[in-house]
């Protein structure tokens, strides 16, 4: 009789159990509990690049907790220039309830401020986000914005003098920029400063279009160099420039390897999609209570350069040795 009783409180136990959760499951503080951080992601809709970046940008997130149920990335891509449809990615995005906007450019960052003033920004941009508007200073960005940079005017100059370096004899260099964008006007402005110093000529050519790149690339016929300017509608175009450029056997020059310029002949500086990896502490800091305006905009520390013998063998040349004990990192 006794076993008997205890199981029926058993049971009974059991049903208050489970109402008790059914309960708490249909409430509306569940629900709330259950609900995903949305963080988004605006940028050029130009591959490999975004899903680099935006690949970075989940790893980064994932070790600060945000992984899995815990987090949904809603995604924005947008044609280059199209502010039209970037307002509109901005506008849905924000529908969809997102508390942190994660933005690829200076371009894109400013039109995500004027839709809206609210919403935190974090931004990775190659130009100095100073000079280019976005914020009042590196320390104190104030407003709703802050990010990192992964490339500053200065390192332009670098890499012509480290082209030169690895091409003594070149005098003539190409290099390929759109004027429409703040931040590859900056290292433009050092490059030609920089010119005259090391003995070279510059063939300048702006490209708005897929139309302008094809006809910039034409005058590789006359260059012996190719530096490539980070920023702009160049940006998803840098594996024809390549591909075209070591056909020519003409020597490139990159702001950094990765998945779309892995067949230049050498690089310098840093990834971008590593510092998106990173700016994930910026988004952390923001979801924790921080003010996006009051978070430092923080610049690389880390610079690799990186020299390809596997290009130099194929363009036919050969990296001077004082050059190549240089590199951070040779690709054979």
């Amino acid at each position: 009789m006794r076993m008997h009783r205890f199981r029926i409180d058993n049971l009974r136990c059991k049903i208050r159990s489970l109402a008790l959760a059914f309960i708490l499951a249909s409430s509306p503080y569940a629900v709330a509990q259950v609900q995903p951080v949305r963080i988004g992601i605006l940028g050029p809709d130009e591959e490999p690049r975004f899903s680099e970046i935006a690949g970075s940008l989940k790893q980064g997130l994932a070790a600060h907790g945000y992984s899995g149920q815990a987090v949904e990335i809603l995604e924005g891509r947008v044609v280059r220039g199209d502010k039209a449809g970037a307002r509109a990615a901005v506008d849905g995005i924000m529908q969809r309830g997102a508390k942190v906007l994660f933005v690829i450019g200076s371009e894109l960052a400013r039109t995500a401020r004027q839709v809206s003033a609210e919403i935190a920004i974090v931004f990775v941009t190659p130009g100095d986000p100073v000079a280019s508007g976005l914020v009042s200073s590196l320390a104190h960005p104030g407003g709703n914005m802050t990010g990192m940079t992964f490339e500053f005017p200065e390192l332009a100059g670098k890499r012509l003098e480290l082209l030169k370096e690895i091409t003594p004899r070149a005098k003539r260099v190409l290099i390929i920029f759109d004027p429409r964008d703040a931040s590859p006007m900056q290292g433009v402005a050092v490059i030609r400063e920089a010119a005259p110093k090391l003995g070279v000529t510059l063939l300048e050519r702006e490209v708005r279009s897929q139309e302008d790149v094809t006809k910039a690339l034409g005058a590789l016929g006359r260059a012996q160099a190719f530096l490539a300017i980070p920023g702009g509608f160049p940006t998803g175009r840098y594996e024809e420039m390549i591909r075209t450029a070591n056909a020519k056997r003409v020597p490139t020059m990159f702001h950094a390897r990765t998945g779309s310029t892995l067949d230049a002949l050498a690089s310098y500086g840093t990834n971008d999609a590593s510092i998106a990896r990173q700016a994930a502490r910026l988004v952390d800091k923001i979801l924790k209570g921080s003010k996006a305006g009051e978070i430092p905009v923080e610049r690389p520390i880390k610079l690799e350069f990186v020299i390809s013998l596997k290009t130099a063998k194929q363009i036919g040349m050969t990296v001077p040795p004082n050059v190549l004990v240089r590199a951070d990192k040779v690709i054979r």
